[in-house]
């Protein structure tokens, strides 16, 4: 089920390796309504990319690191954000890799 978002609204789609087909309705014209979105290539590049990255060794450069869901620090991530202060990924870690379920 498609709903619209209000006037003004953004629809962001991410990842479309295949090309599906989308129906716009002039309704979302009207109403001013922005589409953004990426693709990501086919399935062999990202086989490729993985393959790449596995073989380098290649990590990402990690800013800033936020264990649980302390929303007073998650928010923070967000100020970081607004103001630019971090060069690399801001990471919410749910559950640490040692842990046990």
């Amino acid at each position: 089920m498609l709903t619209m978002p209000k006037q003004g609204g953004v629809v962001v789609s991410y990842g479309m390796t295949l090309g599906p087909k989308m129906d716009f309705l002039m309704g979302a014209v009207l109403k001013n309504i922005e589409v953004r979105g990426s693709t990501m290539g086919s399935r062999k590049e990202f086989t490729d990319m993985v393959k790449f990255v596995n073989e380098k060794k290649l990590k990402p450069v990690i800013s800033r690191v936020v264990h649980g869901m302390d929303l007073k620090q998650i928010d923070g991530l967000f100020d970081d954000m607004k103001t630019g202060s971090q060069f690399g990924k801001l990471v919410v870690e749910i559950m640490s890799q040692n842990s046990k379920i």
